[in-house]
């Protein structure tokens, strides 16, 4: 797998003076890690967005911050956004440990084609997106394939049980959680459909005192 690499600046602007970093596209951030004092960094907006992309939420990247002889093997921990453009605003980076095993979230990526959809009118229905997994950095992926060609059938499911995890990673989900499942499209529209409960409106009984 390629090794993701970001390069850094340490950051003496910190509070509300940030926003000027931010208007100059700098991305104010923080590498924090066990055994490490929290260090205040500064990244290029645009290396840190194709960083982002790439890697995701639990794929290992090498942080090289100016002046330091080694580069720190971190993953993304905390990606803050700007609320109406979404270009990230803030980063926090957990600097990691080889030989501590890491939890973190990762995408569920389906492959292939269900028959039952494809022969037979199914309605797939991706209900999992993201599975909690443990692991030691070195054996962390970027996603987690699921093949839905297994599901030939209408109300078939693939669940967390189901799924063969990659060598050295541990999946902390259910077993019986359903990732993905197949159904009719008829039951897709009565969902949709179903009214939403109407509201109970709660009277309050006098106590017997004020009656008249």
């Amino acid at each position: 797998m390629e090794t993701l690499e970001l390069r850094a600046t340490p950051r003496t602007v910190v509070g509300k003076q940030v926003n000027t970093l931010r208007r100059a596209g700098i991305v104010p951030g923080v590498i924090y890690g066990h055994g490490i004092e929290p260090i205040p960094v500064q990244f290029n907006g645009r290396e840190v967005e194709k960083a982002i992309s790439k890697a995701g939420t639990s794929s290992t990247i090498q942080v090289h911050v100016e002046g330091t002889a080694e580069p720190y093997l971190a993953i993304f921990r905390d990606v803050q956004y700007h609320t109406l453009k979404r270009n990230v605003i803030h980063l926090d980076l957990q600097a990691l440990n080889v030989r501590e095993v890491v939890r973190v979230p990762v995408s569920v990526d389906l492959v292939g084609e269900s028959p039952a959809v494809k022969n037979f009118g199914g309605v797939l229905l991706h209900i999992l997106n993201e599975l909690e997994i443990e692991a030691l950095p070195t054996a962390l992926v970027p996603a987690i394939e699921v093949d839905i060609s297994k599901l030939a059938e209408i109300g078939q499911s693939i669940t967390v049980g189901d799924i063969t995890p990659p060598p050295g990673v541990t999946i902390l989900n259910a077993p019986n959680e359903i990732v993905v499942q197949v159904i009719y499209a008829e039951e897709e529209k009565e969902e949709a459909a179903a009214p939403a409960p109407a509201e109970v409106e709660v009277i309050r009984k006098r106590p017997a005192a004020e009656e008249a």
